[in-house]
């Protein structure tokens, strides 16, 4: 199993959280033998947000073997062209470690600006992921529809073949996971229930289009926080983990209405892994047993300062990882 980082992309402003922290994370990262870094793509945050490609492009400067990517784009935000010369370039910067992950989008407030109605975003999506593909690999695409081009093509080029995952929660996303991409991210709000049931769906998918399971990931997205024991990770953890779940929440209704609501967290334990590194562990195992092949946490959240997410950092390193390996 490989281990992964979902780096904090949130400024809040009772936190000192600065982009540049994350050099000292992936620093550490390194030292401590993780296999990745990614982060995601928000818009329209009001505290702020860290912008992906730009701070992916810093990290690719600054280390050696981490592989990089961002789990997820929107690449429907986006004109194909630039992205894809976007994505090449920074797989260039870090000798061929970038991959690109691709999701839908669900929030209006950060699809509309763009020009992109969330009714439209499945095929917006879909017709951007076959843009991308042709442009990293073709020496000539011409293409007519939302976007328009003849004869066009990227140079440089990535190092090699640019994998690609998608994520996705819903039996058709994760199909088209299977059917468009290398590897299917499953999301943090999955249950280990919900895992078993997508794992199925996904492995069916992969055999019903003839493709090969060795070939193509899973990946899953966990909240994580190791200490001594469960009830120090959860006092260390609990305020700035539900802070993330309550903007969840309100990102989840309609247009303008992002008021206050109210998460509680027996109802999410099951989606976390918190404790001591024996109950992370122990956790890890059945996500193993189901046939997860690289687990992306999240260790740093909203508000949450420095030195715990470092802490934890080490804790995984040094306790868990081996234990995996």
């Amino acid at each position: 199993m490989k281990f992964g980082v979902f780096l904090n992309q949130y400024y809040t402003p009772e936190s000192d959280f600065e982009v540049t922290d994350l050099y000292e994370q992936a620093d550490l990262m390194e030292d401590l033998g993780f296999d990745s870094a990614t982060l995601g793509e928000r818009h329209v945050h009001e505290e702020g947000i860290v912008e992906p490609i730009t701070t992916l492009a810093a990290l690719a400067g600054r280390t050696d073997d981490l592989e990089l990517g961002a789990t997820t784009f929107l690449p429907a935000l986006y004109h194909p062209l630039h992205l894809a010369e976007q994505v090449a370039m920074i797989d260039r910067l870090s000798g061929g470690r970038m991959h690109f992950g691709g999701a839908i989008g669900y929030r209006r407030r950060e699809l509309e600006p763009f020009g992109i109605e969330r009714e439209q975003r499945a095929d917006a999506f879909m017709e951007s992921l076959e843009v991308l593909k042709r442009l990293w690999t073709e020496d000539s695409v011409s293409h007519e529809g939302r976007w328009t081009f003849e004869d066009v093509f990227i140079s440089p080029k990535p190092v090699g073949k640019m994998p690609v995952w998608i994520g996705g929660h819903a039996d058709i996303a994760i199909k088209r996971a299977a059917y468009r991409g290398d590897a299917w991210v499953a999301s943090a709000s999955s249950t280990p229930e919900d895992l078993e049931h997508q794992v199925g769906v996904y492995e069916g998918a992969l055999e019903e289009f003839g493709m090969d399971r060795a070939e193509n990931d899973i990946i899953l997205m966990r909240d994580c926080y190791v200490a001594d024991s469960e009830a120090e990770a959860k006092e260390t953890i609990e305020p700035h983990l539900l802070t993330l779940y309550e903007m969840y929440a309100r990102w989840g209704m309609t247009y303008m209405e992002e008021h206050e609501v109210e998460v509680d967290w027996d109802e999410l334990e099951e989606k976390f892994l918190i404790g001591s590194p024996e109950d992370v562990a122990s956790d890890l195992e059945t996500y193993a047993d189901l046939g997860v092949d690289h687990v992306v946490l999240r260790v740093q959240f909203p508000g949450q300062p420095q030195e715990p997410a470092l802490r934890c950092l080490e804790r995984m390193g040094e306790d868990v990882i081996p234990e995996f390996q």
